[in-house]
């Protein structure tokens, strides 16, 4: 496989394409620091996440400014989510329509958290995705986690109930976080055939599926609710084998032939220090129904002894078949699909983001 491998350096100031031999091809210096997720445009252009000097409050993974760059690093355009309320983090998404899915936490202060059942005290940051149009820079749809919450904690609260009964509401306690980042979500990727977004949310080890087909006063309610999930049915109080233990880079394979379709994750092995790849065979339409959800067929992994970064990393499937594996703190493999390793990229130093390859 001849394709370059666009490299990221996680939180840094710099991307690069190097070709196999680990030659840089291309290198791009900022003068910020990479709020996590930079791709590269075909015209050159890039699009990427940065952090500002200042921002109220912070986690892993937090950005504020989606910012668009020509080849020679000059800003063409950006726009900020950085205040006491809100926050951009970790990934975007370029939709076919030219908008950007963007990931924000929102805060919610003690009295707010209360009323929604949390259990412990605020303030809590809560996922949200919001859709923005760069040529207007209107948000023109959002989709919040805050509406499609469960708990079992506190029955005076609207949104109380069983949670094991409603796998498509998200339970507000399954994870206790001192700061009140509860989800941590870390990536997302959107299925222009299905028109759901599939977020990767770390402290629930899990991904969730999400609809996009409807407009925004549409989401807020039921419509809204997750349409799929799956890594950790322990989320939900189910029953089925737990498969994630933290999770990043959910993706779709585009451009291998033979896998078009299939979803690929990295599983960064929380539990045992051991990082896997899986590939699932997602079902072809989601049903809103739960009862009608099963676990998807895994039609391959991959893991290794020396594979293991417990934070960041990816995998992403290349034209040729093989998996391209970004392990955050070492830096690329590249596996066929018996798992013979035919290529690695010691980094030599800061982590990695992700790896991206444009064939």
């Amino acid at each position: 496989d001849s394709n370059p491998v666009f490299m990221i350096r996680n939180g840094g100031k710099q991307a690069f394409l190097s070709d196999k031999t680990g030659v840089k091809l291309q290198t791009w210096n900022f003068s910020s620091n990479l709020g996590n997720d930079i791709e590269l445009l075909p015209d050159g252009n890039l699009i990427g996440l940065f952090k500002p000097e200042e921002v109220s409050f912070s986690f892993g993974g937090y950005g504020g400014i989606l910012r668009k760059l020509s080849p020679s690093g000059d800003t063409i355009w950006e726009y900020e989510v950085n205040s006491e309320n809100e926050l951009l983090h970790h990934d975007f998404e370029i939709l076919p329509n030219g908008n950007i899915l963007l990931m924000i936490w929102e805060r919610f202060d003690t009295i707010q958290s209360k009323s929604l059942g949390y259990d412990g005290e605020g303030p809590i940051y809560l996922e949200k995705i919001c859709e923005l149009n760069p040529n207007t820079f209107e948000i023109e749809w959002e989709w919040r986690s805050v509406e499609h919450l469960i708990q079992d904690f506190d029955s005076s609260a609207s949104n109380y109930g069983v949670i094991a009964d409603h796998p498509e509401k998200i339970d507000l306690n399954y994870y206790e976080e001192e700061n009140g980042d509860l989800m941590h979500a870390n990536g997302l990727y959107y299925d222009t055939t299905r028109e759901v977004i599939y977020l990767s949310v770390n402290f629930y080890s899990e991904v969730w599926v999400i609809p996009h087909q409807y407009d925004t006063e549409t989401t807020r309610g039921p419509s809204g609710d997750l349409v799929f999930r799956f890594g950790n049915s322990s989320a939900y109080k189910g029953e089925d084998e737990r498969l994630f233990y933290s999770n990043h880079h959910p993706t779709l394979v585009e451009h291998d032939l033979a896998t078009q379709g299939n979803f690929l994750i990295y599983v960064n092995g929380s539990n045992d220090s051991k990082s896997i790849v899986y590939e699932f065979i997602l079902p072809s339409t989601f049903d809103s129904n739960p009862s009608n959800w099963n676990t998807p067929e895994v039609s391959w992994s991959y893991s290794h002894p020396d594979l293991f970064f417990g934070k960041i990393s990816g995998a992403y499937r290349l034209p040729n078949g093989n998996t391209l594996i970004c392990e955050g703190d070492y830096g690329y493999w590249e596996v066929t699909p018996s798992g013979e390793i035919v290529w690695k990229y010691n980094g030599g130093g800061p982590t990695f983001w992700r790896g991206y390859v444009y064939p």
